[in-house]
């Protein structure tokens, strides 16, 4: 029994510790789900999501798997953390490979602070013939949410495998359904709050 759990816990302290290098080195990352940084918000604002993510992934695997409320906590909190140390270079490689194909006003230097207009630019690339937000701010959103893909994806994929395999909850049983449904519930957040900061900036008058 003993030695069975040996991997895991030696995965458990190599993880802790992977996360703890990735918060050293990258202290202004280190504070939001891989999604975040798509956001188009302010960098100050970026905090305020990573806590309502955290919030609302603890709230639900808390009611759902019942472990204790530490350590869902820690585990929430280390995970999302280190998930956003993929999401911000996600973003950025996102934003470049946009930027060869577009060719966005902001160039090279519009990385993160140019996101907030991604989407409009992007809409203004595929449909040349688009006349701008004049009550088409939808199409905005739309594209908002088709670039939030990639960062949920990958997103599934690393918290589904880090919560199994390093047994952060200690839970007894496959894990991975409430994951999923978490993280899903955290993008849905995002999402609908990306929609209304792009509804209240592009929708005219």
């Amino acid at each position: 029994m003993i030695p069975a759990m040996l991997p895991k816990t030696r995965g458990s302290v190599a993880g802790v510790l992977l996360t703890a290098a990735v918060v050293a080195c990258c202290p202004a990352t280190a504070r939001a789900d891989a999604g975040i940084p798509m956001l188009p918000v302010t960098y100050q604002t970026m905090l305020f999501f990573l806590l309502l993510v955290i919030i609302i992934e603890m709230i639900y695997l808390q009611a759902r798997l019942k472990p204790p409320i530490m350590r869902t906590l820690i585990a929430v909190t280390t995970v999302n953390a280190a998930t956003t140390g993929l999401g911000f270079p996600l973003a950025w490689v996102t934003y470049k490979i946009l930027d060869s194909w577009a060719g966005f006003p902001g160039g090279q230097s519009g990385v993160f602070s140019d996101m907030q207009f991604v989407p409009l630019w992007v809409c203004q690339k595929l449909f040349p013939d688009w006349e701008g937000t004049h009550g088409q701010v939808w199409l905005i959103m739309a594209m908002f949410v088709t670039l939030l893909i990639p960062s949920y994806l990958l997103t599934r994929i690393l918290k589904s495998w880090v919560f199994d395999w390093y047994d952060l909850l200690r839970y007894d049983g496959d894990i991975k359904p409430a994951i999923l449904v978490a993280n899903r519930l955290s993008y849905l957040l995002l999402a609908l709050t990306g929609c209304m900061l792009l509804f209240r900036t592009f929708k005219t008058p």
